[in-house]
């Protein structure tokens, strides 16, 4: 592929040049399509390399592409060299027996991520025609392991206060919204109109029109009275005026913590404030509402950390 007048370009070994179009990730896609053939599909290993060109790049998702990237190396690195077809249940249930984290210890919740994963590349190897089985699905049901980390209002307040301006607007912000910190990072000044904050997540895709009230208005203007005051593009933005990086704010995040951590504040991760804007929210209704979910069971299960208030029969 090449990059040429601001489009990338596939040549062919005729040396025909196929315009692929000005959006990486539809390019990579089409890319994949195009040098199909060049995959046999004899090892999982290349199922796999398939999956992460045709089908990866086109996951909304920027963190989901960048998660599964490495996922699909964890995979290819231990089942890459068998045939689609040779792999069998016990393998998977020794794999997520067997799976461990950098420091050595178990790590389910990844393994079942990874194994999930594994099955989708075997759905998408049927269907084109490289494996006849999937045994991912003769798996016991794989549970899901919750979260349910309550931050309390002083934790917050504690947090809130050592933090530089910068994040106290992002802490905010996430309350209040209840927006995951790729949307929130994302967010720029156009979406930010007379009747609300309008979001497309990053994720599921929901739309969203987060009315603009007092306490939303307030932060807003904090944020806009951030320096430099020019490029006036993302809302929450660097001291250079740029949009964070992820990477870059889990460390800004991450000495933040060691700090509370250091005053007798228990740890809680940035998504936890996700958590405390759904149960801290007057109904279950609201809470899925704002975050953006299809249904009121994923809010319940993983978001809702506080008991739920309910009226009496009588």
């Amino acid at each position: 592929m090449y990059l040429r007048r601001g489009a990338y370009f596939f040549v062919d070994q005729a040396g025909r040049w196929h315009n692929l179009g000005r959006d990486l990730a539809p390019a990579l896609a089409a890319y994949g399509r195009m040098v199909t053939t060049t995959w046999s599909g004899r090892t999982l290993g290349e199922v796999i390399e398939r999956y992460r060109t045709e089908v990866l790049p086109l996951k909304r998702s920027p963190q989901t592409r960048v998660n599964e990237t490495a996922q699909l190396g964890r995979l290819q690195a231990v089942f890459g060299d068998m045939a689609p077809d040779e792999l069998e249940v016990a393998q998977l249930y020794q794999y997520l027996d067997r799976r461990r984290g950098p420091d050595g210890s178990a790590a389910p919740t990844a393994a079942r991520h990874e194994v999930k994963l594994l099955g989708h590349v075997l759905q998408k190897a049927a269907r084109w025609g490289l494996a006849t089985r999937n045994p991912v699905r003769q798996l016991e049901r794989l549970p899901r392991t919750k979260r349910m980390r309550y931050v309390t209002d002083e934790e917050f307040a504690q947090v809130r206060e050592l933090a530089a301006e910068r994040m106290k607007i992002a802490m905010d912000l996430a309350l209040l919204t209840g927006l995951r910190r790729g949307d929130l990072l994302a967010l720029t000044w156009d979406q930010v109109k007379a009747d609300g904050v309008e979001v497309r997540t990053s994720k599921t895709g929901a739309g969203l029109l987060i009315q603009r009230t007092p306490d939303l208005e307030a932060v807003l203007d904090r944020a806009r009275r951030l320096t430099p005051q020019l490029p006036r593009h993302h809302v929450v933005k660097t001291a250079g005026g740029k949009r964070y990086t992820g990477s870059g704010f889990s460390a800004i995040w991450q000495r933040l913590m060691r700090k509370a951590i250091a005053g007798g504040v228990e740890s809680f991760t940035f998504h936890d404030i996700r958590r405390k804007s759904a149960s801290d929210s007057d109904t279950v209704s609201d809470a899925q509402e704002r975050l953006g979910h299809s249904d009121q069971a994923t809010t319940r299960r993983f978001y809702v950390a506080k008991p739920v208030k309910v009226r009496p029969l009588r």
